[in-house]
C-alpha cells in the first residue's frame, strides 16, 4: 500500500516530464520527418575535429595536436574526450551526443532545460503545475532556440544546468547540507563539462551574489554557522566537480597564454605593445544597444534577425510587385530579409523573455517578501548591463581593463541569458506566494495595478516610439541600396517600413498579453476565478506568448533534408576529390573560394592553413594579419601550401598546384638575426600571390635564410653550418601522425633545418637518433633545429603534462564527487527516517 501511495505521489511529476518530452518533440517535429537542423557551429566543430575523431574511432586513443587547421594547433582548442570523467558520459547521454557519429537532435536540449528548471521550481516549493509553466517559460525564452539553431549547444547546456546548481545551493542553505551539496556538485560537474567558458564566467557572478545574499540573511538571523557549513560543503562539491572536469580546463589553461585570448601579441602598434586579451573593439562587437534590451518585452523591437520570412504581402513584397518582379523572385527575396537594424553586426534572433513573464517579474518585486528578490533582481540588472558592452562603456570598459579575465571574452550580449533564468524564477515565485495567499487579494489588486502601469505603460511608450522616434536604419542598408541599383532606395524604404510594422505589431501584441495576464490576476483577486482556473489561464497565456515567438527562429525552414544536407556539408567537392588523390600524407591546402580564416569546412578534407577558431595561436593570428591575409608567396611556400582551391568563372571551384611549396622541412644556408617581433615579422615580407612580380614588397627567401630572434642565440651558439647541393631532409615513410612526426636527413655538413610545423614551446619534444635535441623558433611561427652532419632520424613527439595531470585530477574528482553524491543520498534517506521517528 505504501509503495502504491509513493507511486501515486510521483505520478504527476512523471506526467509533467512526459509533457516536457512531448512538447520538445512537437516543437522539433521536422526532426522526425527525415530532416536535420542546420546548425552552423555544429558543422564547424565536425569539420574542425575530423582528424581527432577519426583517430579516436580507429584507435580509441586521443591525439593532442590538430594538424588540419591553422597549420597545426593544440587539439584542446577544437575537441576533447572524457578522460576518466564519467560525468562527461552522463552529460553526453542526456544530450544523446555520440561525439559526431550522427547529427545531433535539438529535442534533448529543450527537454533538459525544462527538467532542470522544474527541479528549481520544486526546490522553491512551487506548485508542480506552476513549476511546469516556469519550465516552459525558461526553455522557450527565445535566446534558447536561437542558440540551438546556431549550434551553440554547450552554451545552452550550461544555461540549463544553472537552475539545478541553484537548487542544490538552496537545499544546502536550508540545512539539507549533504543532499544539497551533492546535487550542486553533480550539476557543477555537468556544468563544467559543458565548458562554455563565458557562461561559466558570468555565472560566477550569480553564484557569488547568491552566496553573499545568504550570508547577509544568516547574519541577520544569527545563523552564520549554518551558512558557513553549507558554503563549505557547496564549495567542496564545486571543487570535486571541477576536478572531474578538469582535464580540458587544465589543458586550456596551459594553452590560453599562447592563444589570441592570452598574453597578447608581441607585435606593437605605433611603437606600443597591444593590450593582453582580445582587442577591445573586437571583444565588444556584439553589444546590445540600450534600447535593444527592451526586446525582452517586445521581441521584434529591433527586427529580430537578419534572415526573416516576411511574406509576399509585406511592404517589400508589394514594392517588388510594383517593380514587375516575377512571383518566384518576390517569394525568394521576401523569405530572407534582414529585418534586424540594431547596433550589432548581425543577429539570429532577439532575446524575448515574454510579456507575461515581464509583468510577473515586476509584480514579484512588490509581492515577494524575501529580500532575496532584490539580490536576484540586481543580478538580472547586472547581466543586462554587461550585455550592453560598449553601449554601457562606463561599466564594461572598466571591467575589461581591470577585472580578471573579463578581457578574454567577446560577444557580451550573451550575458543577458543569465537574466532569462532570473525573470521566470521570480515570476513564478510571485505566483506561488499569491496562490498560497501570502498576500491578501485586496493587496494583490493594489500591487497588480502598479505592475500593470509599469509594464503596460512601458509597452505603450514603446508603441509610441515605434511610430515617432525610431529610424529603422541598418548598417547594411547602404550595401543593399548599391546592390539593387536604381531600385535600391525604394527597396530599402520598403524594408524599413516592414521593420516599423514588425516593431509596432509586437509592441501591440505585448501590450495585449500584459493586459490579458493582468485581467486573469484581476479576476482571481476579485474572486471571479479560483486558483486552478487562474493557473490554467496564465499557463496558456505564457505558452501562447512564448512558443510562437520561439518558433520564429527555430522552425521548419531551419531544417534540411538529411541526405541533401550531409552531401552538401560532408561530401568532398570535385576540387576536394582531386586534391585527395594525392597520397602524400602531409601537405597543406589554402581554400580561396571564401575567407579561409573563418571557415573550417576545408579542414574536414585537408590539412589547411585556415579554419575557424576564436582562440587560435597568437603567433599564427599575427601571421594571418600581417602576411597570410596578404597572400605572401614566400610565407605560403614555407607553410608547405601545395594546393590552392580557387573560384572559377562558372561559379564553382578549381585546383591550382603550387610547385614552389617547400615540403615538410629544408636546410637553410644562413640565419638573419633580429631583435624584436616587429623586425621578425617585417623580415618575412615578400610579394603577394596577387602581385607575384612586385619586387618592392620584400625579398624574404625561406629556402635560403631563416629569420630568428636573437633570444635564441644561446641555443644556436657559435654553430658553423651549411648545406651541400645534395642535402635533404624529408618526412620518413610512415612518418606522419598528428602528434608524432619522423624525418630523415642527409647533409655532409652540420646544418640548420627549418620545419613547416608550428612552433609551440609546451609539449613538443625532439630527438635526433633517439637523443634529445633542442628546438627553436624561426620565421616567426616555424620550428628549427641544429642537425649534425651525416644521415639522421629526427622525431617530434607531442606530450602534454596538462593532459596527464588532467586525467589524474579527473579520476580523483570523479571518485570524490561520486562518494559525495552517495553521502548525499544516504543523508537524504537518513533525514527522512529521523523525521519519521520524531
Amino acid at each position: 500500500m505504501q509503495q502504491q501511495e509513493g507511486f501515486k505521489k510521483f505520478l504527476p511529476h512523471l506526467l509533467i516530464i512526459g509533457i516536457f518530452l512531448a512538447l520538445s518533440c512537437a516543437f522539433c517535429y521536422p526532426q522526425f520527418q527525415g530532416k536535420t537542423l542546420a546548425q552552423h557551429d555544429i558543422n564547424t566543430w565536425l569539420w574542425a575535429s575530423k582528424e581527432s575523431r577519426d583517430f579516436h574511432d580507429k584507435t580509441g586513443g586521443t591525439i593532442l595536436w590538430a594538424n588540419n587547421m591553422f597549420s597545426g594547433m593544440p587539439e584542446i582548442s577544437v575537441n576533447s574526450y572524457a578522460e576518466n570523467n564519467w560525468f562527461r558520459k552522463l552529460n553526453m547521454l542526456f544530450q544523446l551526443n555520440d561525439h559526431g557519429k550522427t547529427m545531433p537532435t535539438p529535442v534533448p536540449y529543450f527537454f533538459m532545460a525544462m527538467c532542470c528548471f522544474y527541479i528549481l521550481m520544486l526546490t522553491l516549493r512551487v506548485n508542480k503545475w506552476l513549476g511546469l509553466i516556469g519550465a516552459v517559460a525558461f526553455a522557450f525564452s527565445t535566446y534558447n532556440p536561437t542558440i540551438i539553431t546556431a549550434g551553440h549547444t554547450s552554451k545552452f547546456m550550461d544555461l540549463a544546468y544553472i537552475p539545478v546548481i541553484l537548487s542544490g545551493m538552496i537545499w544546502a542553505y536550508r540545512g539539507k547540507y549533504f543532499p544539497g551539496a551533492a546535487l550542486a556538485g553533480l550539476a557543477f560537474a555537468l556544468f563544467f563539462d559543458s565548458n562554455h567558458l563565458q557562461i561559466i564566467y558570468y555565472s560566477i557572478f550569480l553564484f557569488f551574489i547568491f552566496v553573499v545574499a545568504k550570508f547577509v540573511d544568516a547574519l541577520r538571523k544569527k545563523e552564520l554557522k549554518k551558512w558557513f557549513f553549507a558554503s563549505v560543503l557547496i564549495g567542496i562539491g564545486a571543487i570535486f566537480a571541477f576536478l572531474a572536469s578538469s582535464s580540458s580546463i587544465i589543458q586550456m589553461k596551459e594553452f590560453a597564454p599562447l592563444s589570441m585570448r592570452g598574453k597578447g601579441s608581441e607585435l606593437t602598434e605605433g611603437g606600443k605593445k597591444k593590450n593582453a586579451g582580445l582587442d577591445k573593439d573586437y571583444a565588444f562587437s556584439w553589444s546590445n544597444g540600450v534600447g535593444e534590451c527592451f526586446s525582452i518585452l517586445v521581441p521584434n523591437l529591433y527586427g529580430g534577425s537578419i534572415d526573416e520570412n516576411i511574406g509576399s504581402n509585406s511592404n517589400l513584397g508589394k514594392k517588388l510587385s510594383d517593380l514587375n518582379q516575377p512571383e518566384e523572385v518576390i517569394d525568394q527575396m521576401t523569405s530572407h530579409v534582414s529585418l534586424y537594424w540594431g547596433p550589432q553586426p548581425l543577429l539570429s534572433g532577439s532575446v524575448y523573455f515574454g510579456a507575461v513573464i515581464c509583468l510577473l517579474f515586476v509584480l514579484s518585486l512588490f509581492i515577494i517578501r524575501s529580500n532575496m528578490k532584490w539580490w536576484l533582481a540586481g543580478a538580472a540588472l547586472l547581466f543586462i548591463c554587461f550585455s550592453m558592452g560598449k553601449n554601457f562603456s562606463t561599466l564594461n570598459y572598466f571591467m575589461f581593463d581591470h577585472f580578471p579575465l573579463f578581457n578574454s571574452f567577446r560577444s557580451p550580449n550573451m550575458a543577458i541569458s543569465l537574466a532569462s533564468i532570473i525573470f521566470p524564477m521570480l515570476a513564478i515565485w510571485a505566483l506561488k506566494d499569491i496562490f498560497e495567499e501570502k498576500i491578501s487579494k485586496e493587496e494583490l489588486w493594489k500591487k497588480l495595478k502598479y505592475s500593470l502601469i509599469i509594464t503596460g505603460g512601458l509597452c505603450l511608450v514603446i508603441l509610441v516610439a515605434t511610430q515617432t522616434m525610431m529610424d529603422y536604419k541598418s548598417m547594411g542598408d547602404e550595401r543593399m541600396i548599391q546592390a539593387y541599383g536604381q531600385a535600391g532606395p525604394d527597396i530599402v524604404k520598403a524594408i524599413r517600413e516592414d521593420r516599423q510594422s514588425a516593431a509596432t505589431t509586437d509592441a501591440m501584441r505585448s501590450l495585449v498579453f500584459v493586459l490579458l495576464a493582468g485581467g486573469a490576476l484581476w479576476a482571481y483577486s476579485k474572486g471571479k476565478t479560483n486558483k486552478n482556473q487562474t493557473i490554467i489561464a496564465l499557463g496558456i497565456l505564457i505558452a501562447i506568448d512564448l512558443i510562437p515567438i520561439a518558433h520564429r527562429w527555430l522552425n521548419e525552414d531551419k531544417f534540411r533534408d538529411t541526405e541533401e544536407y550531409m552531401a552538401e556539408n560532408f561530401e568532398p567537392s570535385p576540387a576536394d576529390a582531386q586534391i585527395l588523390q594525392d597520397k602524400d600524407p602531409y601537405y597543406r591546402v589554402l581554400d580561396l573560394t571564401g575567407d579561409p580564416f573563418s571557415n573550417s569546412k576545408p579542414s574536414y578534407f585537408h590539412k589547411t592553413l585556415g579554419g575557424y577558431s576564436a582562440a587560435k595561436l597568437q603567433i599564427y593570428q599575427d601571421l594571418i594579419e600581417n602576411q597570410l591575409g596578404k597572400l605572401n608567396v614566400p610565407v605560403l611556400n614555407m607553410l608547405n601550401t601545395k594546393y590552392f582551391i580557387i573560384p572559377t568563372q562558372d561559379g564553382k571551384s578549381g585546383v591550382q598546384q603550387n610547385p614552389a611549396a617547400l615540403g615538410n622541412a629544408w636546410f637553410v644556408s644562413d640565419i638573419k638575426w633580429v631583435k624584436t617581433a616587429d623586425e621578425e615579422m617585417a623580415a618575412l615580407n615578400g610579394p603577394s600571390l596577387q602581385t607575384p612580380m612586385d619586387t618592392t614588397a620584400g625579398n624574404f627567401n625561406p629556402t635560403q635564410t631563416a629569420i630568428v630572434r636573437d633570444t635564441f642565440k644561446s641555443v644556436v651558439g657559435n654553430y658553423n653550418f651549411g648545406k651541400d647541393p645534395a642535402a635533404y631532409i624529408k618526412l620518413a615513410p610512415n612518418g606522419y601522425a598528428a602528434d608524432n612526426l619522423k624525418y630523415e636527413s642527409n647533409n655532409t655538413q652540420p646544418g640548420i633545418a627549418v620545419f613547416s610545423d608550428i612552433y609551440y614551446p609546451t609539449g613538443w619534444t625532439a630527438t635526433i637518433d633517439g637523443k634529445e635535441a633542442t628546438v627553436f623558433k624561426a620565421d616567426y611561427v616555424l620550428r628549427a633545429m641544429k642537425i649534425p652532419a651525416g644521415k639522421h632520424t629526427i622525431e617530434f613527439n607531442f606530450h602534454s603534462k596538462a593532459f596527464e595531470t588532467g586525467k589524474t585530477m579527473a579520476l580523483i574528482g570523479s571518485i570524490l564527487l561520486s562518494l559525495m553524491i552517495a553521502a548525499g543520498i544516504y543523508f537524504s534517506f537518513l533525514q527522512k527516517r529521523i523525521r519519521k521517528l520524531l
